[in-house]
Formats: C-alpha cells, sequence, structure tokens
C-alpha cells in the first residue's frame, strides 16, 4: 500500500509543478504583507546565490567572466535587490514571461553591473 501511494505521488507532482515566471515573482513582491514580502525576499536572495555558485562552480567570480551577470557590492541590501529585479520587470514588459532566476539575474545585471577590473 505504501510503494502505491509512493508512485501515486511521484505521478502526480510533475503534472502539477509550474515554473515560476518573472510575472509569478512580480506578484508576490507587489504583495504587501509580512509573509509575501518575505517569501520574496528570499526568493530573490536564494535565486542570486545560485547564480553566483554556479558560476563559480563552472569558472570563479573574482572577475566578469563569461555567463557572469551581475556583481553585487558586499553592502547590497535585499530591498536594493527586489527593488532592481522590480524596476527591471517594469521595463522589460516580456520578462513576465521568463523563469523568475532568469529575471532576478537580468534585472540585478542591469543594476549591479560587473565592472572590467572586478
Amino acid at each position: 500500500m505504501l510503494r502505491a501511494l509512493i508512485c501515486a505521488g511521484a505521478l502526480a507532482v510533475p503534472l502539477t509543478a509550474a515554473a515560476f515566471t518573472g510575472g509569478d515573482l512580480n506578484k508576490l513582491c507587489t504583495r504587501t504583507d509580512v509573509a509575501s514580502r518575505s517569501a520574496c525576499a528570499a526568493y530573490i536572495e536564494g535565486a542570486a546565490d545560485g547564480v553566483y555558485n554556479t558560476i563559480d562552480a563552472i569558472g570563479g567570480t573574482t572577475g566578469p567572466r563569461v555567463g557572469q551577470y551581475f556583481c553585487l557590492p558586499p553592502d547590497t541590501r535585499t530591498q536594493q535587490m527586489t527593488d532592481a529585479v522590480r524596476k527591471y520587470v517594469a521595463e522589460n514588459p516580456n520578462s513576465v514571461n521568463y523563469n523568475a532566476s532568469t529575471v532576478i539575474a537580468l534585472g540585478l545585471g542591469k543594476a549591479f553591473p560587473c565592472k572590467p577590473n572586478e
């Protein structure tokens, strides 16, 4: 019986999973309740860490490299990152259809570009 439940659950997950888009992220980030604001900030920070760590794994983040989207100053605050991503979505309406992590990387890249000596 347990085996049947596990199999049924495994089959149901792919059918219900959907990509979290830039539009979904923007909707989350425009909400004013504490839980939504915290979820927005956590998602953006997590995606930024993920992109950074991926670039580090394929060649380092000690300077602009192929695929490095952004260079965050050490004192960057979460709200600055959120504002940068929301501004990017506002200025690029088609980005609502992109994957949310792509929108985050592009938004942070626009606001926090890497300088040649970084």
